[in-house]
């Protein structure tokens, strides 16, 4: 199933990051869930002023809810990672209609070339790899020796607790 649940990862438009874990301090493991987000039907902003709403148009509110794909990584062997919060960024429009995958492998990044500066590291028995998910509200970044592990579960209304707008 891990190949699997990251093709489909490969294919979701809207992520967030929902819960992030490190191993103790003696395992060099983390634990990224990522909850895929659904467009609601599009319909007025709502934000208290009709002129406001009148510019913005029809909107659509994007929400984890039952049917929601979630995601589970599993990197072991991590050597760094870095998080940034993404969640105050005003998106652009047209960059938002990006049909890139929100999980990639960059051999190339700027992130995996510090990292291997900062180490030295020289070794090409032991590659490292870059492996980057962008989410609406956070992008992670991840530089490890091995590929993640990978699982995917269905959200179902019992995924919810009580009194959640879910």
């Amino acid at each position: 199933m891990p190949a699997e649940a990251l093709r489909q990862l490969e294919k979701v438009a809207n992520l967030y990051l929902s819960d992030f874990r490190m191993g103790r301090f003696d395992e060099r493991r983390l634990t990224a869930i990522f909850d895929e987000g659904i467009p609601g039907e599009p319909g007025p902003a709502q934000t208290g002023s009709s002129v406001i709403d009148d510019i913005l148009g029809p909107v659509s509110a994007i929400e984890v809810r039952p049917g929601s794909r979630r995601f589970t990584l599993r990197f072991d062997e991590y050597v760094s990672f870095k998080i940034t919060d993404e969640s105050q960024m005003s998106s652009d429009p047209e960059a938002s209609e990006s049909h890139a995958s929100l999980f990639r492998e960059n051999p190339s990044a700027v992130f995996l070339r510090h990292v291997k500066q900062g180490l030295h590291w020289e070794d090409d028995r032991i590659p490292l790899y870059h492996y980057c998910v962008v989410a609406l509200n956070h992008v992670l970044e991840v530089v490890t020796s091995l590929p993640p592990d990978a699982e995917m579960q269905i959200l179902g209304a019992d995924d919810f607790p009580e009194g959640t707008d879910a």
